[in-house]
């Protein structure tokens, strides 16, 4: 697909949105997880000195803060319904290789909407991979030790603050 002819999809795509967004709240899909599983693959791939997003579980810890009630519903929105909407503009995406994935990544990455989806993608993996082990990722503080960071103490007991009156 041609730069010209994904951002025409993109401008559209954002208005379909935004004219149907009761009918598009369907933000927890598993085609969504699929997709962006694929990405954050893609995005935080194993190296050297760091796991890879499928070792730190990114995509589990955004499933477990995704579902919670405090998590930001635009963020939410975003996610969810731009991993669709790269999904129908890159249709054979889940089935290409490595290397025209990352094409398909790159041209997402042409448009003002493609690039704000991934970079809250890659700000949802960032915060996989360095918060607390108990929100789902960083698993066995994986990426704490990979960096060589010392937890402080005392880590928390329970996943979310409750509030106090």
């Amino acid at each position: 697909m041609k730069r010209r002819q994904f951002l025409a999809s993109s401008a559209f795509v954002g208005l379909s949105v935004t004219l149907n967004s009761k009918e598009n709240n369907k933000t927890e899909d598993g085609l969504s997880f699929v997709v962006l599983d694929e990405v954050l693959q893609l995005l935080f791939p194993k190296t050297k000195n760091m796991p890879s997003a499928k070792e730190f579980n990114a995509i589990g810890f955004l499933k477990e803060v995704s579902s919670h009630n405090s998590f930001d519903k635009d963020d939410k929105e975003l996610l969810f319904q731009g991993a669709r909407d790269f999904n129908d503009t890159f249709p054979e995406f889940l089935s290409s290789n490595k290397d025209k994935k990352l094409s398909f990544i790159q041209s997402a990455n042409g448009s003002s909407y493609g690039q704000e989806w991934l970079n809250k993608v890659i700000y949802y993996g960032i915060e996989a991979m360095l918060s607390d082990p108990i929100y789902g990722g960083n698993v066995n503080e994986i990426a704490w030790k990979s960096l060589g960071h010392e937890t402080g103490k005392p880590q928390p007991k329970q996943k979310y603050a409750r509030r106090v009156i």
